[in-house]
């Protein structure tokens, strides 16, 4: 009966499309995740396979269980990356765990380092050094372990000494944003890459040209970057400057949009629940006619490709790094 109820409460991806249809306004985010918080505070979760991706982040500072010396491996190849261990930046890019170690997402962060080289931007990295944000523990309601981890990467940022704190991922934008002020006390200067790019594409910065390709896109707000943080214009703001480019809403867009499917642990917990959420969101930008949906989100990607694929691949999937780059004047 116990493990039942801890499954059925971890069912959930915790996107707050529940806050927004609830008449009372009720802080559902808040509450799901406190409902978990208070789960492991009594021993009831999380239980297996969650569990399996804590140890790997206290292990390895990483949930895929992968090794510290390949997180900047990525970086390699990249001219206009400093090493912020060593050397003070302005601006310090905070990859995080998706994108230095799955092989399909990586190319967004050296999509980052093509687009600053553009713009004349160099980038700062913590290299081996980075951990994890915590977003995941936090979403399983190991507050404390979370805790924990924010006060060591809270003194790696302190030491950098950068201006500014950017990330591509919306799960990592969240929690630095939001929960690390409650954990550390602490209000860190961060922003999400699509503020940055937004900045740069309005000002100019970043030489641009039709280049021909995709035409045509529609686009997926990630729950993290649209309901829990309000970032519903930058991405879209991106969109309207590219040449060539026209964005197509889906009928479930901006606070009302659909989740991908894998948040809060679920696509860990329950793939094929996962997959059916993000096989719907597909269905949805299909619709639209557009041959090619974007985001700005490596998990959103990652899941949403995986569901594509499963439908047979009409329509492509891509972070909205990829169709900066392919515009970008050489």
């Amino acid at each position: 009966m116990t493990s039942d109820l801890a499954k059925s409460i971890y069912e959930c991806s915790i996107c707050g499309m529940c806050g927004e249809a609830c008449p009372l306004s009720l802080r559902t985010i808040e509450m799901w995740e406190s409902l978990r918080e208070a789960m492991v505070a009594n021993g009831l979760g999380p239980m297996e396979p969650h569990s399996s991706l804590i140890k790997s982040i206290e292990n390895y500072d990483n949930p895929w269980m992968q090794p510290r010396t390949q997180r900047a491996r990525w970086a390699k190849r990249q001219a206009n990356i400093i090493d912020a261990t060593k050397e003070q930046v302005d601006l310090l890019y905070y990859v995080g765990c998706t994108a230095s170690y799955d092989p399909e997402i990586n190319k967004v962060a050296s999509n980052l380092a093509e687009i600053f080289q553009a713009a004349d931007l160099k980038m700062g990295i913590l290299g081996k050094d980075e951990k994890c944000c915590g977003s995941t523990l936090l979403r399983l309601g190991e507050v404390e372990k979370a805790k924990a981890l924010a006060l060591e990467n809270v003194k790696l940022f302190k030491k950098a000494d950068a201006k500014r704190i950017v990330t591509a991922c919306a799960g990592c934008f969240k929690t630095l944003y939001q929960d690390y002020q409650r954990l550390t006390g602490e209000k860190l200067p961060v922003m999400h890459v699509t503020q940055l790019l937004a900045e740069l594409v309005e000002g100019g910065k970043i030489p641009l040209a039709n280049k021909g390709g995709v035409s045509k896109v529609t686009y997926h707000d990630p729950c993290h970057l649209g309901r829990h943080t309000k970032m519903y214009e930058w991405p879209r703001r991106i969109l309207a400057k590219l040449p060539g480019v026209t964005l197509v809403e889906m009928e479930r867009t901006r606070e009302k949009s659909r989740c991908c499917g894998a948040g809060g642990g679920l696509k860990t917990l329950d793939q094929e629940l996962a997959m059916k959420v993000a096989e719907k969101r597909i269905e949805d930008a299909e619709v639209t006619g557009a041959p090619l949906l974007v985001t700005s989100c490596p998990f959103c990607e990652q899941t949403l490709r995986e569901a594509a694929r499963r439908r047979g691949g009409k329509i492509g999937i891509a972070d909205i790094t990829e169709i900066i780059v392919q515009r970008l004047k050489k």
